[in-house]
C-alpha cells in the first residue's frame, strides 16, 4: 500500500499542473492525496517579488479548493494553512506520513534562482520527506514508465522517510536506469553508481533488470539532464545529500541546479548522509 502524496497548493497554474499530476500517479498506485493550500508568498511565486498578490478569504479558499479537488477521481483530503511554509507542511507531514510532498514549479526564466532553490531547501530541511517537483510546462508521461536515477560512486543511506518511494517504484514497475556522470577525462562507467543505488535499498522489491547509463560532462548538473534526456526519462530521481539541503550553499548544489534548470518531474531523496 502506498501511502498519501501531500500536494501543496497556492492556486497558481504551476500549483494546479502539479495537482493533476499527483492525482493521476496517485490513481495509477490507489493511494490517497491530502491538499494543503499555502499563502503564495511562501511558494515558488515571482509576485512575490511585486506585491501584486491578492489575498483569498477562508470563504475564497475553501471554494478554490472545493473546484480544484471535485474532478480529480480519488480520495482526497484538503487543508489549509495559515503558518509559514516550513511550519504547515512539517505539521502535515506528521499527522499524515505522506509518501512524498508533491510542489508545482513555475517558468524560471524570470524567477530568482533564490526563490526556487531556497524553497526545496525548507521542503526537505522541514520535513526529510521526499519532494516531488513538478515543472509547468512538463509534458511527461503519468505514470511514469521510464525512471532514471542519477547517482554519483558514494555510498548513501535513505531516510525512513523514503519508503513510501519504494512502495511507488514497486506499484509502478517501471524501467529503471542509473546514471552516473564523470569528468570527459575520466570513464563513464556507472557499476559504482549503479552498486551504490542497490545498496540504499532503494529498489527493493523490484524484479527486474536495472541499466545503466553513463555520461561525461564538465558540469554535473547539466551531464545529469543531458542523461534524463539521452535515457528518455519520464521521471528524474535525484539523492539529496544532507550536506546539500542543510548548507548554507544550497543555491550552488548539484541537486538544486538541476531543479533550477529541469523540465520534467524531478524527485529529490533525502539522504542521511
Amino acid at each position: 500500500m502506498v501511502a498519501p502524496f501531500l500536494v501543496l497548493t497556492d492556486f497558481t497554474p504551476a500549483a494546479d499542473h502539479a495537482l493533476r499530476y499527483a492525482a493521476t500517479l496517485a490513481a495509477a498506485v490507489e493511494a490517497a492525496l491530502v491538499v494543503l493550500h499555502i499563502r503564495r508568498e511562501t511558494l515558488l511565486d515571482p509576485d512575490a517579488f511585486n506585491g501584486s498578490i491578492r489575498h483569498l478569504s477562508e470563504g475564497e479558499i475553501a471554494a478554490a479548493l472545493q473546484q480544484r479537488v471535485q474532478p480529480l477521481g480519488v480520495s482526497t483530503t484538503v487543508e489549509s494553512a495559515v503558518d509559514g511554509v516550513e511550519g504547515a507542511v512539517a505539521d502535515a507531514v506528521r499527522r499524515h506520513s505522506p509518501a512524498l510532498v508533491v510542489l508545482g514549479k513555475p517558468a524560471t526564466d524570470t524567477t530568482p534562482d533564490e526563490l526556487v532553490s531556497t524553497t526545496s531547501l525548507k521542503l526537505l530541511r522541514a520535513t526529510r520527506t521526499p519532494l516531488l517537483v513538478v515543472p509547468s510546462g512538463s509534458q511527461a508521461p503519468v505514470p511514469p514508465h521510464c525512471v532514471t536515477i542519477a547517482a554519483d560512486n558514494n555510498s548513501f543511506n535513505l531516510k525512513e522517510q523514503s519508503a513510501g518511494v519504494q512502495a511507488l517504484l514497486q506499484k509502478l514497475q517501471p524501467h529503471l536506469m542509473v546514471t552516473h556522470v564523470a569528468e570527459p577525462e575520466n570513464s563513464d562507467t556507472c557499476q559504482d553508481a549503479l552498486e551504490a543505488v542497490t545498496k540504499s535499498g532503494l529498489l527493493a522489491g523490484n524484479n527486474f533488470r536495472v541499466h545503466c547509463h553513463g555520461v561525461r560532462h564538465r558540469r554535473v548538473p547539466l551531464g545529469i539532464l543531458q542523461a534524463a534526456a539521452e535515457t528518455k526519462a519520464d521521471l528524474l530521481v535525484l539523492v539529496a545529500r544532507r550536506r546539500s539541503f542543510l548548507g548554507q550553499l544550497f543555491n550552488r548544489s548539484i541537486t538544486s541546479q538541476v531543479v533550477l534548470h529541469g523540465q520534467l518531474p524531478m524527485l529529490l531523496l533525502p539522504s542521511l548522509d
